[in-house]
């Protein structure tokens, strides 16, 4: 487990268009440089590593695109419950309708950015 990041990411990559929100928002949050993105489907299917990862690494940040929190569950399965969780729908992105703008991706950075400083 790679250490060196203070905060880490992981998020739905889903069929709709809420999913590319959070991948896309924690892919631009990674290239930062502050942000390393983890698989979000190795904590459900490698329980040695999510252990691993759930005594190592503290500051996690989970993007879910919708309110069906898959993220969210796939990490309260793993044990992880120390973390920020948004989800896309509450920065009136509608499931199914709002194209995806790098515009409204940075606006969700921003806010994870505020969260990160309190």
């Amino acid at each position: 487990m790679d250490k060196s990041f203070q905060y880490y990411v992981v998020s739905c990559s889903g069929a709709s268009n809420t999913g590319k929100f959070s991948d896309e928002v924690a892919r631009k949050f990674m290239k930062s440089g502050n942000v390393k993105m983890l698989c979000l489907a190795r904590f459900s299917i490698d329980k040695a590593w999510a252990e691993e990862a759930k005594k190592d690494i503290k500051n996690i940040i989970v993007l879910d695109g919708c309110p069906i929190h898959c993220a969210e569950k796939i990490m309260l399965e793993a044990g992880i419950t120390n973390y920020i969780h948004l989800k896309t729908t509450d920065f009136d992105i509608v499931k199914g309708k709002t194209p995806y703008s790098d515009e409204k991706a940075n606006e969700i950075i921003e806010h994870i950015q505020k969260l990160m400083e309190t």
